[in-house]
């Protein structure tokens, strides 16, 4: 009799130090699970900055690259484009980048435009050879020279 409840209480403890073990584990995967979290939500934020800034420089870029002329507005936070007979307004607007294309002759004034990408400022400025295009999102700001079209 004496043996049976030696053997019941080795029993009990076996099974206490096995659930043990998987309460210890379990613990240590939560922990690791949050830790994992947090550090994509810190990429995550920053990667969505960094590519709403370079993807807007590349974008002006790209359209002054392509132009047949560019004039920058007399507010300097957007660029006039021409290429052939199409004139493209590209400007800061409310919270983003705003790009409005229209015949020669048309209306070039900064509204009415399509919405291309969230930007918290835009800024162009001539020098002599280049273009200097500063966008600033998210608290990031990115510069870039390009030479004229």
């Amino acid at each position: 009799m004496n043996g049976t409840n030696k053997s019941a209480t080795s029993r009990v403890l076996n099974t206490f130090a096995g659930m043990l073990l998987f309460l210890l584990f379990t613990i240590c995967m939560l922990m690791m699970i949050g830790a994992a979290a947090a550090t994509y939500s810190r990429i995550n934020s920053g990667y969505e900055t960094t590519y709403g800034s370079a993807a807007a420089i590349r974008y002006v870029s790209n359209k002054i690259r392509s132009s047949d002329s560019c004039k920058i507005t007399d507010d300097a936070n957007g660029i006039i484009v021409t290429n052939g007979s199409l004139i493209t307004l590209i400007y800061m607007g409310s919270g983003g980048l705003y790009e409005k294309n229209v015949a020669i002759g048309g209306d070039v004034s900064q509204s009415g435009g399509e919405l291309i990408i969230e930007a918290d400022a835009l800024s162009v400025i001539d020098n002599g050879g280049l273009y200097s295009i500063i966008v600033e999102c998210g608290g990031d700001r990115t510069s870039v020279l390009v030479r004229k079209g």
